[in-house]
């Protein structure tokens, strides 16, 4: 979603409202995206590593700080930004915009680099693979309905069928009937329709095969 954005705003034209407003959608859906890990991060994810490496945590935290001020001064951008006047209005606009996502981008690339080198692993240290999808599970309960929703969606759209069988089977012990309901109803939402097609019988809750079979 990150390089798609950053793709988007190289090859938009500023002057042209349409192209303006797709390339704002993108971006936007980029912040957000990053914003909602960062608080997931910080309910779950940190609360279970700083019990190790709590001078780890402290770091990251005063990085995720300035990394947070940059998502929403983009944000902020665009949020002040009126539909300019003029030609050079317009392209200055872009201009802004895209250096403050270009600067944004830096930021969340080396947030990604620390996750994988230094988060990951001490997770990876001491916690066993069932303790770490019941903090996956446990940091879906947290989020807001439409967040959860809105994330799990993204999650989807990149996996591959078989990625989502396994991601799906690992939670179905720590996970609630509702919150299964509620991936399978976002699921069938947002794949393709032969996607879903291909995987819908192993996606079903035993209770719904079990009245498939009876009907």
């Amino acid at each position: 979603m990150l390089f798609d954005a950053g793709t988007k705003i190289q090859q938009t034209d500023f002057t042209k409202s349409k192209q303006t407003n797709a390339a704002i959608a993108m971006i936007k859906q980029s912040t957000r995206s990053f914003l909602y890990h960062l608080r997931k991060e910080d309910s779950i994810i940190y609360h279970s590593v700083v019990l190790y490496a709590p001078y780890i945590v402290a770091m990251i935290e005063q990085t995720n700080l300035k990394d947070q001020a940059l998502a929403e001064s983009i944000d902020k951008i665009i949020d002040q930004h009126s539909e300019p006047d003029t030609k050079k209005e317009k392209i200055d606009f872009g201009h802004q915009l895209q250096a403050a996502f270009f600067e944004f981008t830096a930021a969340v690339l080396q947030h990604m680099s620390k996750e994988e080198t230094v988060i990951n692993e001490i997770l990876w240290s001491n916690y066993t693979d069932r303790e770490l999808i019941g903090m996956e599970v446990e940091m879906m309960k947290q989020a807001t309905s439409a967040d959860c929703t809105w994330y799990t969606g993204k999650i989807l759209k990149e996996l591959s069928n078989r990625e989502i069988l396994v991601w799906v089977a690992s939670i179905k012990e720590h996970a609630t009937p509702f919150m299964l309901k509620k991936l399978i109803s976002t699921a069938r939402i947002v794949l393709p329709l032969d996607r879903w097609q291909m995987i819908r019988g192993k996606f079903m809750l035993p209770g719904e095969i079990a009245d498939k079979a009876a009907a």
